[in-house]
């Protein structure tokens, strides 16, 4: 599944609930589907709120691994807090929602390019009844 968008922080509540129809569908069992929601809220809401103009949000299940890719791209933003540039993310220690990121997820990837920015995230999910997910419903 993948959704593009603008980056504005209004997208965010869109995001999480088309990802949560997305892991129903696939039967990803409760818990690790609020796990995963939560992740991708993060994520989203970091690249709204602190990214360029558009970003793009990928989710692709292979067996019991999800992974979630969160892309933004374009001119960066013309607000005073672009005039520092932006810090990494992935050693920001202020931000409780990416210490929650980082305590769900197996691994964390960040990759930063003169017109992108991507996280890359990897999350173990089991389908409903403790099975993982049919093979035939993979995204």
């Amino acid at each position: 599944m993948t959704m593009t968008l603008p980056a504005e922080p209004c997208r965010v509540p869109e995001v999480r609930r088309c990802v949560g129809v997305q892991l129903g569908l696939w039967g990803v069992a409760d818990d690790d589907l609020h796990s995963a929601v939560l992740v991708v809220s993060e994520l989203v809401g970091n690249a709204a709120v602190h990214g360029r103009a558009g970003m793009c949000v990928s989710l692709r299940l292979d067996a019991r691994r999800l992974s979630l890719e969160v892309i933004d791209w374009g001119a960066p933003p013309a607000s005073p807090s672009s005039a520092t540039g932006r810090s990494d993310e992935c050693e920001d220690e202020h931000g409780r929602g990416l210490s929650i990121v980082e305590h769900l997820a197996e691994w964390i990837e960040c990759r930063e390019t003169a017109d992108s920015h991507t996280v890359r995230v990897g999350l173990c999910v089991w389908g409903r009844n403790s099975e993982c997910p049919d093979e035939e419903h993979l995204g």
